[in-house]
């Protein structure tokens, strides 16, 4: 597949993922008026923790591995391509064992420890019990729903193997959207005493979903599904062979090396998964359910450009990335010297213009949120959420710090992606493992003091912090990269590339301090009736011109911004 038509195939995958993904954004605000903030906290920050960690460590590290390409072929790769084709086939279905030995330690572990997590109300021993009884039911239903989602790995992993992005998407749009309708029938039909079960079962229903429309495609494409096969003949010597008995058979059944790589990225992401999910962590062991619920309000609305734009985005940079890495390769191992050099230095610079692209335009959705969406939050959670959300200034203000960190999540994002997409040896994975854990020790030694001090903005501070850090080695890891024996060059180029036009930041300097003007003059939260209505549109108004003078000045002084928005809209118009 040429780089047009992998960059292609990534744009459509990326854009059906933010359709459906809104989709399911518009139809789970319904839940927010239905469930008190104390069953929504304890869903969205313990349950959800548990769930994510439990398919993060069964599924990353054959997600990271499988969906590499070395670009390397011999006479002997194209005599044994089958067999090792099926060597990585029998990997990819190990992830569903560790699947169901991941789920059932959850299991235990939220069994044991729930009544830790369950803050005893003053309404009584009575209530106290039930819930108990549900949160223990809820978190039953989050393994079991892991479980199941696990069942689908295989084939997903073939899917981006394929750079099938599009399969993938359509199957995550329409279980989010099915976990959205289940959520609300759920809190509709039960009664309060069971709404954190009730996201359990919508959190089954999602993963029932995905898994039976990635098996139904599986079994119509050309093929069908790609089962585990037992490998007994093999004209190459497994070095990872040993004499300690075990049956040939089982050790050329399996590709070591990638089997190697798996538990390398596993371990490697651990640490990401933990920066990642640091938030909640530090929640679970600090605060209260109530307390967990007001961030949680806020990190729903304050993650919506993380879910919708920046997360598609960074998943489909990483593959392309990866196959861009790959090509590379393929042509170093080409037969003609000068040749290949040539070839290779063509596509260096356009892997460099294609991540300095990318990363100007994610910057620029960031500045948008820090400096334009920042000053709307309240109006935000008003129209969402209602007035006792959107007049509640604990809440507004925590939401108006997701906003700015969005902007360095949108660094982050692209950058990590880079290191992902084209890291091929242990000591760049390692040296990765070494900044993740450096920066996961500052941040446990910052979050719980900035988190008493300031409380959810605190917390969302040591977020942005530890961010930077992590964006700034994977600048360096880029800089390196891209150098090819001429860092100052490469350094000053990589830098201009990917840093907005000057007079694009000073219009979203301005657009801030107009926006801010026009909250202090014009709107108040506690408004309510046409009054509110009024001041919010005068605010609003302020907001919507200030964008488009922004978004004017973008488009003058980012040429390659504005030829690709050209670009898609000639392609809409055929």
């Amino acid at each position: 597949m040429t780089k047009s038509k992998l960059g292609l195939t990534a744009a459509r995958g990326t854009l059906l993922s933010i359709a459906l993904r809104l989709a399911s954004f518009i139809l789970s605000q319904a839940t927010v008026r239905f469930v008190s903030a104390a069953a929504l906290g304890k869903a969205s920050v313990p349950l959800e923790l548990l769930l994510g960690t439990a398919l993060f460590v069964s599924r990353e590290g054959f997600r990271l591995a499988l969906t590499k390409e070395s670009g390397k072929k011999s006479d002997a790769d194209a005599k044994d391509g089958r067999r090792m084709e099926q060597r990585m086939i029998n990997v990819s279905w190990l992830s569903v064992p560790l699947g169901a030995i991941i789920s059932m330690i959850a299991m235990y572990m939220h069994l044991s420890t729930c009544n830790h997590n369950v803050a005893i109300e003053s309404e009584g021993e009575t209530k106290s019990e039930y819930e108990l009884l549900d949160y223990k039911m809820a978190g039953a239903l989050y393994c079991f729903a892991s479980f199941i989602e696990s069942l689908s790995e295989p084939l997903v992993i073939r899917c981006l193997q394929q750079m099938d992005v599009t399969t993938k998407a359509k199957a995550v749009g329409v279980a989010l959207v099915m976990k959205s309708v289940s959520c609300f029938g759920c809190l509709y039909v039960l009664s309060s005493n069971w709404a954190v079960s009730a996201f359990g079962i919508s959190q089954l229903i999602y993963g029932l979903t995905f898994t039976t429309i990635m098996y139904r495609h599986g079994r119509s494409i050309e093929g069908g599904i790609q089962w585990p096969k037992r490998v007994t003949e093999s004209t190459t010597i497994n070095p990872y062979k040993s004499n300690s008995g075990i049956r040939p058979s089982l050790t050329q059944s399996f590709d070591y090396q990638q089997l190697h790589l798996v538990l390398v990225f596993t371990l490697q992401g651990l640490f990401k998964h933990a920066l990642t999910e640091a938030d909640k962590i530090v929640l679970s062991a600090l605060a209260g359910s109530y307390d967990q619920g007001i961030y949680a309000i806020a990190s729903s609305y304050g993650g919506l450009a993380a879910r919708l734009l920046l997360q598609p985005i960074e998943e489909n940079a990483r593959l392309l990335f990866s196959r861009q890495g790959a090509l590379m390769e393929q042509d170093k191992e080409s037969d003609s010297k000068s040749t290949t050099n040539a070839a290779t230095s063509k596509q260096l610079v356009e892997m460099q213009n294609t991540y300095s692209f990318l990363l100007r335009t994610v910057c620029l959705i960031g500045l948008l949120f820090a400096n334009i969406a920042v000053n709307y939050t309240s109006i935000l959670l008003r129209l969402l959420a209602g007035y006792r959300w959107g007049s509640n200034s604990k809440a507004i203000s925590a939401l108006s710090a997701f906003c700015v960190y969005t902007a360095f999540l949108s660094l982050n994002g692209i950058t990590e992606a880079f290191v992902y997409g084209v890291a091929r040896s242990g000591k760049d994975i390692g040296q990765l493992s070494i900044v993740h854990a450096v920066v996961g020790g500052i941040f446990a030694s910052i979050a719980p003091g900035l988190v008493a001090n300031h409380g959810a903005v605190g917390l969302v501070a040591a977020n942005c912090i530890c961010m930077a850090l992590r964006s700034a080695y994977s600048l360096y890891f880029a800089w390196g990269y891209f150098a090819n024996g001429e860092r100052n060059s490469s350094s000053i180029s990589l830098m201009l590339g990917a840093v907005p036009h000057p007079f694009v930041v000073i219009a979203f300097a301005m657009s801030f301090a107009a926006t801010r003007a026009s909250k202090d003059h014009f709107y108040d939260e506690t408004l309510e009736g046409q009054t509110w209505m009024l001041a919010s549109l005068k605010h609003i108004g302020v907001g919507i011109v200030c964008a488009c003078g922004t978004f004017a000045v973008t488009l003058r002084k980012e040429a390659d911004i504005r030829q690709a928005i050209k670009g898609l809209l000639l392609k809409q118009a055929l």
